[in-house]
């Protein structure tokens, strides 16, 4: 078995690790009756789409993809989690009948991409790509654009974290 062979089986295997905890994390967010739980299970989502970013060649759009989702949007669902005391069981009911057709869909969806992905060459490695224009722009030309946005994530945190003392104090 040669070296190259070797290191596409690696490759092979890490990217099927990363999608099986992409797709395992989605699905603990959709289907646990726990929010805690469904909110691992988008932590752990969000985690494993970094790693694809950084896996496919892009690693300024893994650390974006933690900073961003894992570090922000996260950690705001989690204040509010932490802040609300729920139990996150009050409003569910069972699915029904008509709970049965989505995931039929969802099950023919990924069927007609599996198989429209069965008919593809597939490249060996992704190639490196240059990310430093990108950097030099955010932190150039749209650096008052990225600003805004994180004080308007800041005014979201306090607001959530407000309104849910005042509830509480009810």
């Amino acid at each position: 078995m040669s070296f190259e062979r070797f290191a596409l089986d690696i490759y092979a295997l890490t990217f099927a690790s990363l999608l099986i905890q992409i797709v395992v994390g989605a699905v603990m967010a959709v289907m646990f009756k726990k929010l805690v739980h469904c909110f691992l299970g988008l932590v752990m989502t969000m985690v494993g789409v970094a790693g694809l970013y950084y896996f496919l060649g892009s690693p300024l759009l893994a650390v974006m993809q933690i900073m961003i989702y894992v570090g922000a949007v996260c950690v705001a669902i989690a204040f509010g989690l932490s802040l609300t005391h729920k139990t996150g069981e009050e409003g569910l009911q069972a699915p029904g009948p008509r709970g049965i057709v989505p995931p039929f869909i969802t099950l023919a969806m990924l069927g007609s991409v599996l198989l429209g992905l069965s008919k593809r060459e597939w490249v060996g490695y992704p190639q490196k790509i240059d990310e430093s224009p990108i950097g030099m722009m955010l932190l150039g030309e749209y650096l008052l654009p990225f600003e805004v946005i994180s004080i308007l994530l800041t005014v979201a945190v306090i607001g959530a974290i407000s309104v849910a003392l005042i509830k509480r104090r009810r």
